[in-house]
């Protein structure tokens, strides 16, 4: 097993921007002594729902006070960027860090962020298929050229090109069933959050390998896919069970209800057809729990929902969600040492029914 943590950097009202990003820098900086194999830091734009529009910037602070921890994006919102632009970028910055860089790529976002960037949300996936064959041709380190329908380039050669080869490693963001299927195609793994029911991730791996081999790829490279797909879970770990839970009700709550404004319509925030709407209206903090949004206890509690969310789905990579917003810095650095020393050894080996 391999576990990473995710950064949405988000904002509680009690707290200030430069709160929130002292808070998320010291977690980081935490985890590669603690064991964590890598950081994933989200993308937003305009909105306390999360503080980080540029990644990049703050992976590389990261990268240049560790020495092995891998630091992802997660994710970058390819079409609100122009992919050579974002392939430079992100070139640099895997360069720098020597090879420790994964890059998560998403179409989220609100309709703001689609006009102020002057991009169209309608076309937004075949933006992102699009933008994904030219950042793969402008990471080759040869001259290109390219036609494309919302991109071309003549004799373009960019430069550096990534420490990794052929490039950095590739996730597409899937909370819907249609990014599973066009993961599937491009013949890359998944990133999935938190949100997404484990039945529904389970039909969705189904999913995902069925149009994998459906397109050609054979049973071996589609379990390789399969075995660098990352699931999600938020998790919290505290000495004695209801001590965990008072301290995470309000910030998951919080967490929440930002979602629900995020993605309702007055904000015209991308919610997939396919999704069930249901599951972004506000419930009570018990009813998250009981559906396994969140696994929030003693470590003995938490290692056993895991294993079980483990077993469900085959994840053999997971990202926790640990910084909260508001949750006092101590309080989510204490939740991941007790996870690193009493959850992950336990998780080691894949008990028999995985």
């Amino acid at each position: 097993m391999e576990f990473g943590l995710f950064f949405l950097m988000q904002r509680d009202e009690a707290w200030s921007e430069q709160a929130v990003y002292d808070s998320g820098l010291e977690q980081m900086l935490a985890a590669e002594s603690l064991g964590y194999s890598s950081v994933w830091i989200a993308e937003h734009h305009f909105n306390d729902y999360g503080l980080c529009p540029a990644p990049p910037v703050l992976a590389a602070f990261v990268a240049a006070r560790t020495t092995t921890l891998r630091l992802g994006m997660g994710v970058s919102l390819l079409p609100l960027h122009h992919p050579v632009d974002l392939a430079e970028e992100l070139a640099v910055l895997d360069v720098v860090s020597g090879g420790r860089l994964d890059v998560g790529i998403g179409r989220g976002g609100t309709l703001q962020d689609y006009q102020t960037f002057q991009s169209d949300r309608a076309d937004s996936r075949e933006r992102v298929e699009e933008g994904i064959a030219l950042m793969r041709r402008a990471w080759s380190g040869a001259p290109f050229d390219f036609q494309g329908r919302f991109h071309s380039a003549e004799r373009l050669h960019v430069r550096p090109s990534p420490a990794q080869q052929p490039h950095p490693p590739l996730f597409i963001a899937a909370n819907s069933e249609e990014s599973v299927v066009s993961a599937a195609r491009l013949g890359l793994p998944t990133l999935s959050s938190f949100f997404v029911p484990i039945a529904e991730l389970q039909r969705r791996h189904t999913l995902y390998r069925e149009t994998a081999l459906a397109v050609g790829r054979s049973e071996s490279a589609v379990a390789t896919l399969e075995r660098q797909a990352w699931g999600m879970r938020v998790v919290h770990i505290a000495p004695h069970h209801d001590e965990a839970l008072r301290a995470t009700e309000a910030p998951f709550m919080g967490y929440q209800r930002r979602m629900s404004v995020l993605r309702s319509d007055a904000t015209g925030g991308s919610v997939p057809s396919s999704f069930d709407r249901s599951l972004l209206r506000l419930r009570a903090f018990s009813d998250y729990l009981a559906d396994g949004w969140a696994l929030i206890g003693t470590p003995s509690e938490v290692r056993d929902n895991l294993s079980r969310y483990v077993d469900a789905t085959g994840y053999e990579r997971v990202l926790l969600l640990m910084a909260l917003p508001g949750l006092a810095s101590n309080l989510a650095l204490r939740s991941m040492r007790l996870f690193a020393e009493e959850v992950a050894p336990a998780m080691a080996t894949p008990s028999p029914a995985r």
